[in-house]
């Protein structure tokens, strides 16, 4: 499944795959000194099937901008990041985990608010399918690590709940795993020095959720969010509870 225009990352030992992705980022982060300034990525072998990307256009994408960006995204599945308000709502919804969602965030980023923060197309990461400099990676392992030292004690509410399982594609899977795939998104919101580029999601694909079916109504919602951040209006914030809502009634309709 490998691109020949990425670089192979040995995961063949899969000590942990209850922590799927994270382990073999953590063990890379832990055991190499990060080159300042130079970028990083860790993508997974089915980021060609979820994106329709090549590494010649993700090299070609990072190169235009020329080292400028502390962070460079590469999100798929535009519809759930324009009908949600953020990525950390869209988890708790898609795999019915309220609880987890909100201590997570409790305890590694409280300034991020579940209903009350917006994340647009320009800030939003799925999948871990992001490309940073060492600065950003550090920033992310910091508070990455604080999750994994409380999964791994396990001697806590929280703790236990990261290691339960929550519905994945009819599959259970730890909700540590997409605890964890939110980190980054959630830096980008509360941190405002970090500079962000996403590849275009409109030009990605779409999930297989009813809501990818709106069409232009996703891109009047995440505009409304990107306002928002923008501008700090209430009115625009409201503006998309408000339409959101009426899509989704639309939506549902027989």
């Amino acid at each position: 499944m490998l691109d020949p225009g990425f670089l192979p990352l040995d995961n063949l030992r899969n000590e942990r795959p209850d922590w799927r992705e994270y382990w073999p980022i953590r063990n890379y982060l832990l055991n190499h000194s990060l080159i300042e300034g130079d970028y990083y990525g860790f993508l997974s072998p089915a980021f060609k099937t979820k994106t329709g990307l090549s590494a010649s256009t993700v090299m070609d994408f990072i190169l235009a901008q020329d080292g400028k960006p502390d962070i460079l995204l590469f999100s798929p599945y535009f519809d759930q990041i324009a009908f949600f308000l953020n990525q950390w709502e869209q988890g708790m919804m898609t795999h019915r985990a309220f609880p987890v969602f909100e201590e997570s965030l409790a305890l590694l980023i409280p300034a991020f608010g579940i209903y009350s923060t917006a994340s647009s197309s320009r800030d939003s990461v799925f999948c871990n399918y992001f490309v940073a400099k060492s600065g950003f990676w550090r920033e992310w392992l910091v508070h990455c690590e604080k999750l994994f030292e409380c999964a791994e004690r396990a001697d806590s509410p929280l703790g236990r709940a990261l290691c339960g399982g929550v519905d994945y594609k009819s599959v259970m899977t730890p909700a540590k795993v997409f605890v964890i795939e939110r980190i980054a998104s959630a830096l980008l919101a509360t941190q405002s020095h970090w500079i962000a580029k996403a590849y275009n999601p409109m030009l990605l694909p779409l999930s297989n959720s009813p809501v990818s079916g709106l069409g232009h109504e996703l891109a009047a919602l995440d505009a409304l969010k990107i306002a928002y951040q923008t501008e700090s209006r209430p009115a625009y914030l409201e503006a998309f509870f408000q339409l959101r809502a009426r899509f989704a009634a639309t939506k549902s309709k027989p």
